[in-house]
Parts: C-alpha cells; sequence; structure tokens
C-alpha cells in the first residue's frame, strides 16, 4: 500500500513549569505532557489533532484504531512519537502521527521554567482510500 500525506503541520508549544517544581517531578511531566496535552493543541480552525482525525475517519468511512506512545528521554531532549492506526474493516488503511521533541533547555519566565515542544502533526491515508472518495464524489449532470 502507498499512502499520502492529507494533513501536515508543525508547532512549537511553549510548556510552563514552576522554577520551585524539583527537577526529577519536572522530567515527570515533561515525559507525561505529550499524553496529557499534546494532542488536544488548537491548531487553527480545524480544532486539535484529534478533531482532525475524527473528521479524516468520518469523510474516508475508516474507523480509529489504538494510539501506540514511544517518548525516549536524553540528556538534553525528549523525543515523542505516536501513531495512530486508521483502518477500514480491521485493515490499516492511513495513519495519524505526532513526532517531536522537547528540548531539557528552558527558557525563564518570571517564577517558570518556560520549555518548547516542538511538535510535527500529520495524517497519511492509503492510495486506494483517496482514490475510492475521489470516485464517490463525482457529481454527473445530463442534459
Amino acid at each position: 500500500m502507498e499512502y499520502t500525506v492529507v494533513y501536515d503541520t508543525y508547532v512549537e508549544v511553549p510548556i510552563r513549569i514552576s522554577k520551585t517544581t524539583p527537577d526529577e517531578a519536572r522530567i515527570k511531566r515533561l515525559e507525561r505532557w505529550p499524553k496529557e496535552a499534546g494532542l488536544s493543541q488548537p491548531l487553527g480552525e480545524g480544532g486539535t489533532f484529534m478533531d482532525l482525525v475524527k473528521s479524516f475517519a468520518r469523510d474516508y468511512e475508516l474507523e480509529i484504531g489504538e494510539k501506540n506512545w514511544s517518548n525516549t528521554t536524553a540528556a538534553d531532549k525528549i523525543s515523542i512519537k505516536m501513531e495512530q492506526k486508521l483502518l477500514r474493516n480491521g485493515i490499516q488503511r492511513g495513519a495519524a502521527k505526532m513526532e517531536g521533541e522537547i528540548p531539557l533547555t528552558p527558557a525563564e519566565e518570571g517564577g517558570n521554567l518556560v520549555y518548547t515542544a516542538k511538535l510535527k502533526y500529520s495524517i497519511e491515508l492509503d492510495n486506494d482510500v483517496l482514490a475510492e472518495k475521489a470516485a464517490s464524489d463525482v457529481v454527473e449532470f445530463s442534459l
């Protein structure tokens, strides 16, 4: 199966944590952030990423599968990957993805440390699914 990217955007999101938060708790919060807030960030008029995923799934008659997460913490950053399969009759026909990183070097703002999550959101669909939708949306006129 070949896929085409039908949605792709990049955002930077500030994450504010109090300077008084202990280092270990700060890292734990940053590691949890993608699952707790990463998918609910507003992405313009289309709503959140999950709103867009639901819209594409509905438009292309796909079911939304479970999310698979992978977070890796290194000395200087937290790397984030999430993939959610888009299915038809139990067969993968697309995917919604979030990839990015949170550098562990914050800026300071008042009483907070500000970390910047750098995230890429994308949705890709099977070319056959796109072709089926295009064919079904064709309107015939006769004179």
